[in-house]
Order: C-alpha cells, then structure tokens, then sequence
C-alpha cells in the first residue's frame, strides 16, 4: 500500500522493443520533475514504471485483496511482432501457414493495419520451421494459455494493439477474483472466435464439445479440414496477379523452399538418411512435398499468363521448376520408416484431395464402414507407391498398378463376405466374441447426437417422419434408431392399436452409435426407383443384427464400400483408358474389376450412376467453422488467426448454392453462438424463403414427383410454417 506520495503522470507507451519511449527527446516540465525525483532514489533501488519509488516507500497490508480491473491492468509484455519479418500479408501468411501443416496459425494474429492492401498477420513463428523462433520464446506472453469454451476458467489477460500493428498482453484482476497475499493463479486469455478453427484441430472446439465433431487425432476429420484448406490455397491462386505470384514465389522460395531443399540434400549426402540418422524431420520432408504441390499450382495458373514473355515470368517459371520434387523416386527407400510413412500419409491425402468429388469424405467412419475406411487407405497408399515413388516407363507401372489393385480388392471382397456369412449365420442364438472383428469390419460409426423433435416428426407432431419414403439421406446411426422407430409403428398398424409413443416428445432420441446396413425393399419400388436415397437399404443398430431381427446386406457392402472405393479413386487418379502400346490391354478396367470381386457389370454401372452414399440428414445444429461457402469478403481470420475478443455476428455468405443449382443462399453467423443460420431463396419465389435445407429438398421432391414448377411445389407445401417465410 503506497504511503502517500505525490502521483506523477506517465507519458503515452510507444513502440519501442526495451524502453517504451526515447525521454532525451523528450523537454517538458513533467520531465524535468521526474528527473528530479529520481535523484532522490538510489541507484539500482528504483522500481515501478518510472523508477522514482522504492520499496521503503511502501508499507505490507497483508488484508490488502489485490485486484485492478477494470480500472487498471498492467503489461505483461510484447507479443509480437519481435522481427520485421514478423509482419506478413495475409496471403503470404496463408501460404506459409498451409505449407507448414497449420502450424504457425496457433501463434499468429491480425491486427488492424493493413500491409501492401491487404490484411496484416504478426507471425512469431521461423519461416523455415513453422515452430516459435527463439525471439519470441524469450518473452512472456506466448506462454499463456487460453481458455477456450472451459466455463470454469476465468481469463484474467487482455489483448490490446498498439499503432494497430503490435501485439500486447495485458494483466487486470477484477474484484469478483481478487488475490490474497501468497496466492497464485495461472494466467489465461481468450484468442477469440477466429481461433476457432485452431480448436476444432485440437479437439476443444465448441462443435467437438456440442455436435461431437472429431479432431485432426481422427483421420476422416483432418482430411476434410485439410481438403478445405487446400481448396483456398487454389482460391487464391486463381486470384493472383502476376506481380503478387512474383513476390509469393519469391518469399516461399528465399524462406523456405531453400533452406529446406538444402538441408534435405544434406541430410542425405552425409547420412543417407537411415534409420540413425536425426538430421531430418518428417516434417520438413512434408514442407518439400508440399511446395511441390503448390508448384504444380501455380504453375498452371502460369499458363494463363504464357504470352507474357516478360523477365518476370521467366522468373517465376525458372522458380517453380526448381521446386518440383524429382528426386523422390531415388530417396524414398533410403528413407526410415517414420519418414517413409509420414511421407505416404501427405502423398495418400494429394490423392484423395484429387478425388473429393467423386469419393466425399473418405477415411470418415460415419460415411464409410472401416472395411472400406481400411481399403480406402490402403488403396490410395498402392496408388501413391506406383504413381510418385517408382522409377521407369509409365506403362510398365501401371500395369503392375493395375494388377497390384485388382489383387487388393479381390482381396477385401473375400474379407466381406466372410464377415457376412459370420454375422448373418442363423445357427447361433447369440454372436461369439471372437465375431466383433467382422461386426467392427462392417459397422458405421456415429456420435450419438440427439436429433431434434423439429427434425424428426411429420406435419401432425404426433408420428416420426416415414422412413421408408425419405427425401434424404439419412445419416446411419439417425437411420438405425429410426428404424427401430418404424418397427414399432409397423407393429401397432399391424394389430390395430393407437401409438402412445411421441420419439422426441416422449422420449428424446439419439442416433444409435454403431450400425450397420441391412435388407431392405420399398414396397413402392416402382415409384420411387432414383427417388428415395434410402431405396434398397437401411442401417440397423448392431444389437438388432446381433438379435437376428435383420440380416446384413451383402450386395450393397459390395456395391458401395468395395467396388466403388477401388474404381472411383483409381479412375480419377489415372488415365486408364489409353492401353498400354507393349502389352496391348488394359491392366484395369470396370469389366476386370468386377470379375476380381465378382459383381454383376449392370450392377456396378447402376452404382457409378447413383454415385457414393454421402448422408446428410439430420444437420448438426452447431456449424463448424471451416464452411466451405466462405466468401471472399471473409478473407481475413479464416484461417484461424488469434483476434480480440468480439461478439458481433456477421454474414459469411451470400451467393448461388452448391448443393441447389438455381438457389441462392444466405449464410448468417447468429451473434450469441457460432451457429450458422442459412435462408434460401429462388427467382421464382419472389418474397419468400425457405429456412433451411429440409425445406429447400421438400420442394424439390415435390416438384421430381410431381413433374411441376418450384411455384407449385411451394403452394403445396406452404403450410409447413417452420419451413418458410415471407419478406417484403
């Protein structure tokens, strides 16, 4: 507690890195006296900001609670940036954050000024590395933690920008937690909603707490994070003009590409990289591939620039040539097998990225059953081997390709229907322990989350919608508890009685967490053949299996989670069309992949046709924060930047949908939570929108089975109030 000395005023902090402002340029009475009283003290006995106290002029109040905010707080220090090179644009910052796995966006910021007209990122992390540089790590404030969505803990730190350039952590202790003498607490800040992304990776995010979303720890949940991240990488290189290619290439070339082309040659020059060999990182190795990877980019962007025959594009022709990686064909056997296996991860997820469109989700244990999860990996794991690490004539790798393909998923095909006679063997009253392997192999993973009575019930509120004419693609543990629903009604139609149970309103319902796909066929198969997602199949819970109330369905198993894992990531990863000038046929093709896993040709021409099973329904209600309907506009922060803390909602999107060709879609950030709201609207409904994806596809499935306009559609189906809305 101060013993009563006069207050002195301190002048504005600046910018400095050490002391805060230069005083010999400073020439004022205030000055002058603060010289005065400095005099007065000791030297090396001055404490506080100014230096004009001493301890003595202090008296012990060990009563005393400690607390300042919010009337005062005091600087814990500099956050960054420490290094000029700290400053980045966003772009050049994104590219670095990509090319590093993620990394340096755990320990960026935006600030507010602007750089070269772009957003400005202080970055702390080495450019070659991606890791904190050594600068950095020598002040406080980047060993403070955050507190996330944790209720229980209290951020005591604040984040305050100085010249809208520097990053400051700031101490306040409010009254509500105030500190007796002795006591400790551990500091905590809050990186703010654009952190979000970050978390959701780490597995503390809001949707992985709420809607059970899975961290980059699960493999289908990374790859569609890094999917995204990859598809804004071409975003902005669709965008770039020559000038802003030339710098790009030039930093990531000067920071990166060549310390890391350096090193790795060295590493394999003096060691040969084997399995003693500590010079190499995995993770500069995954650098080198992805320049590479980007190189192949930007180089086809360079395509569109070709007539500029200018010393700029010479440049950055003559730069994008050196980053490819040529001499992986020659190290990769040379490598250890923590290399080897990092290396064929990074290469499997080029492979998949190229196939998203055709094969959504892999790896995704709520799409794909782990047999197919299982082939998936292994299958783009062949394809990476024989399409980037062999040496010799292309012709000849892909006939053993081809080969080395069908082999595998002849392969998977026994392993299915071993497991399906297993499962299906009618002769035990109960399923041995020793079958969970083959039930494990068919099973779909879900997250138990509830599903809303809204989603769930019909117009009435009194009865689930029906299951076996749904619009949508029902998510397979959602359809597994439905199912067991529509038994039930099944039963009391059967026998005639009134239904007492309400799912959702008489008991809350959640989505079953292991399921796998049974027999089934709509008795109205004829209307809704190319109708009705669910035609053909339905998920059961393993339990109804188990008890032998339904019985798994081998045909569709073999269809969807084996015939077209192989064909559609094999065909969109190489051109097998053209054969092979010396051995005069294809080494694969549709007609020998069906004989290798014996499926019916017409059968597996329907099943291109209908493409893969992506099930969508029910929503989660929390949207996670890598939409992938970002809009430019949302440039900055989406890549997970730290930020202040700010409640304001905002719009994320509003533009054509892609899910609804002809729809426009409005996406919404609501203010108090990170879920997203989405309105749809159409030319043709002037004044009215539609409130979400249901309402959109109940319009369309009225207008497919009716053969009428989006007009008709919705005066047919307007009195489903919580569907639409009408806007002046």
């Amino acid at each position: 507690k101060k013993k009563g000395h006069p207050r002195s005023k301190s002048l504005p902090p600046g910018d400095g890195s050490s002391g805060e402002f230069d005083e010999s340029e400073v020439d004022c009475v205030i000055h002058q006296e603060i010289e005065q009283l400095r005099k007065c003290v000791p030297e090396g006995e001055g404490i506080g900001f100014l230096g004009i106290n001493q301890e003595s002029d202090y008296r012990p109040d060990n009563e005393k609670d400690f607390w300042s905010y919010p009337n005062g707080m005091f600087q814990l220090g500099r956050y960054g940036p420490h290094r000029p090179e700290d400053r980045k644009t966003n772009l050049h910052f994104d590219f670095k954050n990509f090319i590093h796995n993620y990394e340096p966006s755990e320990w960026s910021y935006e600030v507010p000024e602007q750089k070269l007209n772009r957003c400005q990122i202080v970055d702390i992390t080495d450019d070659t590395t991606g890791e904190v540089h050594s600068l950095a790590k020598k002040h406080t404030p980047i060993y403070v933690n955050e507190v996330g969505h944790n209720s229980k803990l209290h951020s005591n730190v604040l984040i305050r920008d100085k010249h809208d350039r520097s990053v400051y952590y700031y101490v306040g202790i409010d009254k509500e937690h105030a500190m007796k003498k002795g006591e400790t607490v551990e500091l905590l800040v809050h990186y703010g909603d654009h952190y979000e992304q970050v978390r959701e990776r780490k597995g503390y995010g809001r949707s992985n707490m709420s809607e059970h979303l899975a961290s980059d720890e699960e493999e289908g949940a990374k790859l569609r994070r890094n999917f995204h991240e990859r598809e804004e990488v071409e975003m902005d290189i669709s965008s770039l003009k020559v000038h802003e290619m030339f710098h790009l290439i030039e930093f990531l070339s000067e920071k990166i590409f060549d310390p890391i082309d350096n090193s790795l040659r060295r590493s394999f020059l003096e060691n040969g990289c084997d399995g003693n060999s500590n010079l190499m990182r995995w993770r500069d190795l995954i650098v080198r591939r992805r320049l590479h990877w980007v190189g192949e980019k930007l180089s086809e962007r360079v395509q569109e620039y070709k007539a500029d025959d200018t010393e700029i594009m010479k440049s950055i022709i003559e730069s994008l040539q050196k980053w490819q990686f040529v001499s992986m064909p020659t190290i990769v056997n040379q490598l250890n097998p923590e290399l080897r296996t990092n290396l064929f991860i990074e290469l499997s997820e080029e492979l998949l990225y190229q196939a998203r469109s055709r094969l959504p989700s892999p790896l995704d244990g709520t799409i794909w059953c782990k047999l197919a999860v299982d082939l998936t990996r292994k299958t783009s794991i062949v394809l990476a081997k024989f399409l980037f690490c062999y040496l010799g004539s292309f012709n000849i790798r892909k006939q053993f390709l081809g080969n080395a393909l069908l082999e595998q998923a002849k392969n998977y095909a026994m392993a299915l229907r071993q497991g399906y006679n297993v499962v299906n063997d009618q002769k035990r009253k109960t399923t041995p322990d020793g079958d969970d392997e083959h039930i494990s192999n068919l099973s779909f993973k879900s997250p138990r989350r509830k599903i809303n009575r809204e989603k769930l019930l019909e117009e009435s509120n009194e009865r689930m919608i029906s299951l076996y004419n749904a619009p949508n693609t029902i998510r397979f543990g959602a359809a597994a508890t439905m199912a067991d629903i529509q038994a039930y009604y099944d039963a009391i139609e059967l026998c005639g009685i009134d239904s007492y149970y309400v799912p959702g309103k008489t008991q809350k319902v959640s989505e079953c967490d292991r399921s796998i796909v049974s027999d089934y066929t709509s008795d109205r198969s004829k209307n809704f053949t190319g109708q009705s997602p669910q035609f053909c199949w339905m998920a059961r819970s393993v339990d109804a299996i188990k008890r032998g109330d339904a019985h798994t369905n081998e045909a569709w198993y073999l269809e969807n989670q084996v015939f077209l894992v192989v064909y559609l990531l094999s065909s969109s990863c190489v051109d097998w069309e053209h054969s092979s000038e010396e051995n005069g046929n294809e080494s694969f093709s549709l007609e020998k992949l069906c004989e290798a896993i014996g499926l019916d040709q017409n059968n597996a021409k329907n099943a291109i046709a209908r493409g893969a099973i992506n099930p969508t329904w029910p929503e989660p209600d929390v949207a996670p924060l890598y939409s992938l309907t970002l809009s430019n506009d949302a440039f900055a922060g989406r890549r997970g930047y730290r930020q202040r803390v700010s409640t304001a909602g905002r719009q994320l999107y509003h533009g054509p949908d892609h899910e609804f060709p002809g729809w426009n879609v409005k996406e919404v950030q609501r203010r108090s939570s990170r879920h997203v709201d989405r309105y749809f609207s159409h030319p043709d409904l002037l004044g009215i929108i539609v409130r979400s994806r249901i309402g959109v596809r109940t319009l369309l499935y009225y207008m497919n089975a009716n053969n009428v306009g989006v007009r008709t559609a919705y005066v047919a189906n307007q009195g489903h109030v919580q569907y639409f809305r009408e806007v002046a």
